[in-house]
């Protein structure tokens, strides 16, 4: 499966064009958090039935040949919102341009007015 990873390098958010499943390891390294506290507010997420458990959640064989949890981009959003580091509020900064850009984007409209002609009124 292959599989895409979001980076945060403190000054911008790079997503793949891959579908996105990351470990909580990758997730805590792009909140700069522990993976501790990723695992914990997966539990909170799940308890509060937020999301669909076999929608956001696989069990997969990694490229190293270990096996791992790994969630998608919707459990990443919904995690972002639980914590309040640096790299999480400029991936929620990110989530929001991204979200409202379709909202803010003027469509030019062309309008095609025929000449006026001279009448003798």
């Amino acid at each position: 499966m292959k599989r895409g990873i979001i980076y945060n390098n403190g000054y911008s958010i790079i997503i793949p064009n891959d579908e996105i499943w990351m470990t909580s390891w990758e997730i805590a390294d792009l909140f700069y958090v522990t993976p501790v506290s990723i695992n914990y507010a997966i539990k909170r997420i799940r308890k509060e039935e937020v999301l669909i458990e076999s929608q956001v959640h696989r069990y997969i064989c990694l490229e190293n040949g270990n096996h791992a949890d790994v969630y998608n981009m919707e459990m990443v959003i919904a995690l972002s919102f639980h914590f309040d580091t640096g790299h999480s509020i400029l991936f929620r900064r990110w989530l929001m341009q991204k979200a409202s850009t379709s909202y803010r984007t003027s469509i030019p409209i062309l309008i095609h007015l025929p000449r006026k002609e001279e009448c003798s009124c």
